[in-house]
């Protein structure tokens, strides 16, 4: 099974053993704290805790930690103990855990051992971008190993400037990927994706490989994201899967997924408060919207802080005067530096996972897709 060669097995045995351990520690019944154990693993796994991730952070497995903790509180408390010395205890070792698994995990992958060798699929400015960051970043556990061209632009053209070889055309990608021996191929298409490409991504998926895409130009083949994105650097990147997840096994993800998105929401909402007061005290106003663009290059707008005061400004020889920034105060340098000045994108993202279980962060609700859609496309990529 594939799932056996990621992090999620060592997961699972942490997370039991945890629990277990801080029951043990405080002198609970057995019978329970398995009950609370099996409860917690069962959170974490559907709080996607226990997927297949490139980047490994502990922070963002707080919430979801917390929520599992809370479960297996729950039924300590049931079976007639004192829940809450427990639950802390609990919360800390789940902690504990996960941190020296992925502190093992990237010391392992750094060292070659559970490095995954990998095609990049495309040529364009995106693909060059995450075959440097792959490079430059082995705990990210992908080494890539050359390029496959896509398009009609000629293979001399795609060639040039590429940190790896170009090892053939995306219509030779299954020799291209026996002859290369890698375990895993990352699609990042440059533009629409013609029927060679198409063809090419359904082939992919029917093969053992693994198959990672940026959601950008995605071909419209039959494929299911059944986690969310991941954010490697600023490009956004999603393992696909064949098959999709058993509806109650998705049903209960998602009960989950809004619990952790809520339990989320209330722990940034005092600090988002705090410093919506300063921001407002120092600059008049409180957010600005930031142009950007996405991954498929169309313009979007991204709510953040605001960090400059605005200030009028006459302008000689006429009658009225135009408004422009003025400098950046204490508030908006600190904001800067700690990047907190991007909170409210991330609590706006929140909310809309709250309202869009298992939907797509950014969507309306006439076409918020879910997860495990057939038809992947970057809309529905895009989380």
């Amino acid at each position: 099974m594939p799932w056996l060669r990621t992090i999620g097995p060592a997961l699972t045995v942490v997370d039991g053993s945890a629990v277990l351990v801080a029951g043990l520690v405080l002198g609970e019944s057995l019978a329970p704290l398995l009950v609370a154990a099996a409860v917690a693993v069962l959170v974490a796994r559907a709080a996607d805790l226990h997927r297949s991730r490139l980047v490994l952070s502990i922070v963002e497995d707080l919430p979801g930690l917390f929520v599992a903790a809370a479960g297996a509180t729950a039924v300590v408390i049931v079976a007639g103990a004192s829940g809450a010395g427990f639950g802390v205890l609990a919360l800390a070792c789940l902690v504990l855990a996960h941190t020296l698994v992925y502190a093992g995990t990237q010391l392992l992958r750094r060292g070659g051992l559970l490095e995954r060798r990998v095609l990049v699929v495309g040529t364009g400015s995106t693909a060059r971008r995450l075959a440097a960051i792959l490079l430059t970043r082995p705990e990210l556990g992908l080494r890539p190993v050359g390029f496959v061209g896509t398009g009609t632009v000629s293979s001399l053209d795609q060639a040039r400037g590429l940190p790896l070889p170009l090892l053939g055309p995306v219509a030779r990608l299954p020799r291209t990927m026996t002859e290369s021996r890698v375990d895993a191929a990352v699609v990042a298409l440059s533009g629409p994706a013609g029927d060679q490409e198409t063809a090419a991504v359904a082939g992919l998926l029917a093969a053992p490989a693994e198959v990672y895409a940026v959601p950008a130009w995605f071909p419209p083949v039959r494929a299911h994201a059944r986690h969310p994105r991941e954010l490697v650097d600023d490009i956004a990147v999603v393992h696909l899967h064949r098959r999709g997840t058993w509806l109650p096994v998705r049903a209960f993800k998602r009960v989950v997924e809004v619990l952790t998105a809520t339990v989320t929401l209330l722990a940034l909402l005092p600090p988002f408060a705090v410093l919506a007061l300063l921001v407002r005290i120092e600059t008049g106003g409180v957010l600005v919207r930031e142009p950007g663009v996405d991954e498929s290059g169309s313009t979007v707008t991204a709510p953040r802080f605001r960090t400059r005061r605005a200030r009028s400004v006459v302008r000689p020889g006429t009658t009225f005067s135009v408004a422009i920034s003025g400098r950046v105060g204490p508030v908006g340098r600190l904001l800067q530096r700690t990047r907190l000045v991007a909170l409210p994108e991330l609590v706006r993202a929140l909310l809309l996972r709250v309202r869009y279980a298992g939907g797509v962060a950014g969507a309306t609700s006439a076409t918020a897709p879910r997860p495990d859609q057939t038809q992947v496309d970057a809309g529905q990529l895009a989380r």
